[in-house]
């Protein structure tokens, strides 16, 4: 995880939060969770209002904070998983990220 590239991205940050916390409040087994840009952006707005474009999480699968997930469900949504979310939360929390 490349985390000194999000540590000075506070736009990043915002989106990385909104993926993990949606992730935290899916109440399916970790191994089971999953994310899509869809998803995601609502809770961004919700948390932060506005939106982001979804090449964002692109960017934070290249930085090994998300990995692409099972693309077997059908359309043309990407689903991602969290790669560590536990250090995620370690990493946004000492960036004060809110």
């Amino acid at each position: 995880m490349n985390h000194e590239a999000l540590m000075n991205d506070p736009d990043l940050q915002r989106i990385a939060l909104a993926c993990l916390d949606y992730w935290n409040a899916e109440p399916l087994p970790l191994d089971q969770r999953s994310i899509c840009y869809k998803w995601v952006a609502r809770r961004y707005a919700t948390m932060f209002g506005g939106s982001f474009h979804q090449t964002r999480l692109v960017e934070l699968e290249r930085l090994g904070f998300l990995a692409k997930d099972d693309t077997s469900r059908g359309g043309d949504r990407r689903y991602y998983r969290l790669t560590d979310p536990v250090r995620l939360a370690e990493i946004l929390k000492s960036c004060n990220a809110n």
